[in-house]
């Protein structure tokens, strides 16, 4: 299971609050392509007012998705 950094935690703090279906991202500049349109490094989807589905991504690679319940995030 992973953890989650602060800036993801506020992220999931935020994303509590909203309604199911609501996706928010941290995303990032791409450090080696000025025009590209990289993955969000950090991705949450709301899923129901229970639980999330949280996933993080590479630049350029789709990376772990995992499903958790807000009480389990410490949030």
């Amino acid at each position: 299971m992973k953890t989650f950094s602060d800036r993801e935690l506020k992220l999931i703090h935020k994303l509590k609050d909203r309604a199911p279906q609501t996706i928010l991202r941290i995303s990032e500049a791409c450090p080696l392509h000025s025009v590209c349109m990289p993955l969000p490094l950090f991705r949450v989807y709301k899923i129901d007012d229970a639980s999330f589905e949280a996933e993080w991504n590479e630049h350029h690679r789709g990376g772990v998705k995992q499903v958790f319940r807000f009480e389990e995030a410490g949030s």
